[in-house]
């Protein structure tokens, strides 16, 4: 250990060691300056022996080391030891896991708090699942009796308290959630100091839920880095943002936070004072003089200390209420403990401080966790706590002590640490209403994002929401207090990119919810026949829209042509065009790949007698948001997109679309596209890899990537564009001397001045050809001028065709029939706007590429030989700047006429294949329709392209 001591001193001669505790060896290190080691986070161990620099919060650093030994057994011996084998009364068919058990937080007062972990089904692969916490609030009430045991959880309580069943919108469908009974001396939560019941405030909750979060990791290190949110309701409006806060500002590198979302939360005590007198005025709970006394005597005063004149007031107003739950208004309460309810109401200081939606329910938990068989089954009180478990603890709740009046300046804090921030609200709660919740946020006067709008589901509102720069805020229609319908479930989705919370629709968007929903999109979305269509097919097709980001209101148009019926066996694959700024319908769809070919007339079709649909389901995809029928709702969009926006939302777009068809999850899956889409898709595929890491059975089953003619790389591209035009003759000396000198190095996305001349000068010696297809004739008629001068720029292979896809596709027939809408005067086939502002775009894909290889991805690149646009010269230069090992030398293929089809060269074992494809122009299904399925064909089925004519 000397060594690794002596390491760090010499690498940063600032740090001091010293022996650390433990079991294992270890040291922790840190600057003399520092005036304080947090010393929960440096007991964060990690696997190996590394060093690890933290900022703390007076950004001095310190460091921890800590040697291989006998903790990481230790760590997964008493996670063993929690794991819950069968609760009494469980269902038979459990698919998931779960544990429970303590985790002391303090020592010396014997601190210890108990937790509920619920995994994710192990069908929905839980290890890819992000990690949410949920805390119910009180103060003093019970994460397992309403969080897990009423609402979230995955089982409900019979009203025998004997036996569970499953809870069919439980939220581990979507995450593994861990419940938390916080503070010590609520639930099975206990501390062997007395006085800590009675002292316990807002802080040292914080403190103990971080402590404990830390040490848990130690004891769970696969959630250690994994997405983590917290979530909660009710007083947890405190708890949620101060752990948050704490979380955000310690910087653990294990604990990967990323947002939290709070329901029905305490925020503000003046603007819930005021949103809940409010609230029970305008709905008719209270008269007049009670509203103008309430608001005269309570809404400046502490609402965990309040005046008797305000306690008074809330008296009257109970007594008005009459007997409901003012949980829920508008449900009606169990008889049985209807009083127990109004005493607790008028007890506490402040309604939100009990948590009671249901009495009966909370009966029914009360004696299943008393059960000794349950406590057993749970590892719990295995202290022998001198009181029975409670739903919620009378004395912490009546003896609370810190209680910020606000949280709205830990809201800003986080909200400028750019985490994401949901609030949502059942509308019929009067005990934290909605009114109050909109006060408070109003307060924060945050830009708006979105205007007030439904949104749906299954075709019923489902609430309302606005966006926020830095916040959404929801209500769920006719929920209280606490959500137990669906439209809670709809407010948790996962998502590619690695966010855990909800996709909220407007009216005339998709609504992304549940399986059951998914499917009746789907059906929505099937086509039933296009205008001009060939009668009798024999495949299915489906289009419309998935939303990608509700809160600019961004939504992808998609194209399904499935395989010709059965198409079950079916790999699926992705079509992307290019530009950037060019459509897949357009294009991919329409000239090259698709079913269809639209005809002279602009109203008919015809079949494709080379479709890939032959051979797999195919999905073209209006990529990014302002491409063909694909949409934003925020006009910066088009004007701030690039290359990872492009790849996130299109990630994004997948994760969603396979919910509403989910025969696709697992099923092989493929990229493929051409031009721009270069850069397009091995994006994807890198976002794809890297998500599906861990993951034994990823719902994206991507295997492989296809690109034709694609931007690979500046420089090589750049060097093999200027080398096939001078060597096809197209070009003069002058103008390859003055290109080769000023364009070599440049971006071909956005050349600079000197560049862009040397271009036009070349331009200006090709003369009337049509440089995507330099051996075929131009089409002159609605030609596009100097619009193929790049063809990532617009794509114009044949314009003629281009002009009949148009007409087609601004029919209102048309548009109805795809169930698309355009927010444009007329669809286009390409964005200008688009291209011109696109921002991000790497130099090169070369990286991405090498990466993919070493994740063993099947990687084919075609090119058509007639292609001055990207031509083959450069793709061949950005293959060798690779140095892969060839595994087959450059050889002609053959077709199935005994015809060369073009040459081919494999590399890494097969992993890599180049093809050239003969006499093909930029668009090689468009010009050698034969050609481009015959590879096509084989690359699927992962076979090198024949090297024979027999």
């Amino acid at each position: 250990m000397e060594s690794w001591q002596d390491d760090i001193n010499a690498s940063d001669p600032g740090s001091k060691c010293f022996n650390g505790a433990g079991k294992d060896p270890s040291f922790l290190c840190f600057h003399p300056n520092e005036a304080k080691v947090d010393h929960a986070q440096a007991q964060v161990n990690f696997k190996s022996i590394e060093a690890y620099r933290i900022r703390s919060d007076e950004a001095k650093y310190f460091y921890h080391i800590i040697g291989k030994g006998k903790t990481e057994s230790r760590e997964r011996d008493e996670q063993e030891k929690d794991r819950i084998s069968q609760l009494p009364g469980e269902p038979n068919d459990v698919s998931f896991s779960h544990f429970s058990g303590y985790i002391t937080v303090n020592e010396s007062a014997g601190r210890a708090l108990f937790y509920w972990l619920t995994e994710s089904p192990t069908s929905q692969h839980p290890e890819s699942k992000p990690l949410v916490l949920w805390l119910n609030g009180g103060p003093g009430c019970s994460s397992l009796a309403y969080g897990a045991a009423e609402e979230l959880g995955p089982f409900r309580i019979n009203p025998d308290g004997k036996t569970l069943y499953h809870n069919p919108y439980a939220w581990n469908k979507l995450a593994n959630l861990l419940f938390l009974e916080s503070p010590a001396g609520v639930g099975f939560s206990y501390s062997n100091t007395t006085s800590d019941l009675y002292t316990v405030g807002d802080q040292r909750t914080a403190e103990d839920a971080y402590v404990f979060l830390v040490k848990w990791l130690e004891r769970f290190p696969q959630y250690k880095h994994r997405e983590f949110y917290i979530a909660g309701e009710s007083y947890a409006g405190h708890y949620v943002p101060q752990l948050s806060q704490i979380v955000n500002r310690k910087r653990n590198p294990a604990i990967n936070f990323k947002g939290f979302i709070v329901g029905n939360a305490v925020i503000d005590d003046y603007h819930d004072f005021v949103g809940l007198f409010e609230y029970w005025w305008s709905h008719g709970l209270i008269s007049d003089l009670t509203y103008h006394n309430l608001r005269i005597t309570c809404e400046f005063v502490s609402s965990e200390h309040p005046s008797p004149e305000c306690s008074k007031a809330m008296e009257a107003a109970d007594k008005e209420q009459g007997n409901i739950d003012p949980y829920s208004i508008y449900t009606i309460t169990c008889k049985q403990e209807a009083e127990a309810l109004r005493s607790r109401f008028l007890r506490v200081r402040h309604p939100w401080m009990w948590r009671a939606y249901d009495p009966c329910t909370e009966r029914y938990s009360g004696v299943y966790f008393n059960s000794p068989e349950v406590q057993k089954a749970m590892h719990a009180n295995t202290t022998g706590l001198a009181y029975p478990w409670k739903t919620c603890s009378d004395v912490v709740g009546e003896k609370w002590t810190d209680s910020p009046i606000s949280m709205l300046p830990i809201y800003k804090e986080l909200i400028a640490a750019g985490l994401r921030i949901w609030v949502f609200s059942g509308d019929t709660d009067s005990v934290v209403p909605v009114t109050g919740t909109r006060y408070s946020i109003r307060a924060l006067k945050l830009p708006p994002v979105s205007k007030w709008y439904p949104w749906y589901d299954n075709g019923q509102v489902g609430g309302w929401c606005q966006v926020y720069k830095g916040l959404t805020l929801v209500t769920i229609h006719g929920a209280g207090h606490e959500d137990q319908s669906f439209s809670s479930l709809a407010l948790l989705a996962q998502k590619p990119s690695g966010s855990v919370f909800c996709e909220l629709s407007y009216a005339n968007d998709v609504a992304v919810s549940s399986s059951d929903d998914g499917k009746e999109q789907k059906m929505k979305d099937k086509i039933i026949s296009l205008p001009g269509q060939p009668p009798q097919l024999n495949f299915s097709q489906f289009s419309g829209y998935v939303t990608v980001d509700s809160s600019a209101g961004r939504a992808l148009f998609y194209w399904l042509t499935e395989a010709p019926r059965p198409s079950g066996t079916k790999p699926l694959v992705l079509w992307l065009n290019g530009g950037p700024g060019c459509s897949s319908i357009a294009y991919g769809a329409s000239e090259e790949v698709g079913p269809f070919r639209v005809n002279p007339d602009g109203k008919t079709l015809h079949l494709n007698l080379y479709a890939w649909n032959k051979v797999a389901n195919l999905l073209f995809l209006d990529s990014p948001g302002g491409v063909g029928f694909s949409y934003t709702n925020t006009s910066s969009d088009e004007l701030t997109v690039g290359d990872k926006r492009t790849g996130e939302d299109a990630y994004r777009f997948l994760v969603r679309w396979m919910e509403r068809f989910p025969e696709y999850k697992e099923r092989p899956f493929y990229i493929a596209g051409e031009s721009y889409a270069g850069h397009y898709i091995p994006e994807l595929a890198q976002l794809i890899v890297n998500r599906n890491k861990g993951n034994k059975k990823p719902i994206i089953n991507l295997q492989g990537i296809l690109m034709g003619n694609p931007l690979v790389d500046d420089y090589n591209d750049n060097k093999g564009m200027h080398e096939y035009w001078w060597n096809h003759g197209l070009i003069s000396d002058e103008s390859y001397v003055e290109l080769t000198k000023w364009c070599l190095n440049d971006s071909i996305l956005f050349p600079k001045p000197k560049c862009n001349n040397a271009l036009n000068q070349a331009f200006s010696e090709f003369g009337d050809i049509d440089p995507y297809n330099i051996n075929r004739p131009a089409c002159t008629k609605d030609s596009s001028s100097n619009e193929w001068r790049q063809a990532w720029r617009y794509r114009g292979n044949d314009e003629c065709v281009v002009g009949y896809t148009r007409k087609y596709m601004n029919d209102p027939n048309v548009h109805k029939s795809f169930h698309a809408r355009l927010n444009r005067t007329s669809w286009t086939p390409c964005s200008r706007v688009i291209r011109k502002n696109w921002k991000d775009s790497p130099k090169s894909m070369l990286p991405i590429l090498k990466e993919l290889l070493q994740s063993h991805l099947r990687i084919w690149i075609f090119s058509g030989d007639s292609d001055g646009v990207l031509p083959l010269s450069g793709t061949r230069h950005s293959i060798n700047a690779m140095k892969l090992k060839t595994s087959k030398r450059w050889y002609p293929w053959y077709h199935a006429h005994g015809l060369v089809g073009g040459w081919s060269q494999v590399y890494e074992g097969g992993l890599l294949t180049y093809a050239t494809v003969r006499a093909a122009g930029h668009e090689v299904p468009l010009s050698q329709p034969r050609l481009a399925l015959f590879l096509f064909t084989h690359f699927l089925a992962n076979h090198t392209l024949p090297s024979s004519s027999s």
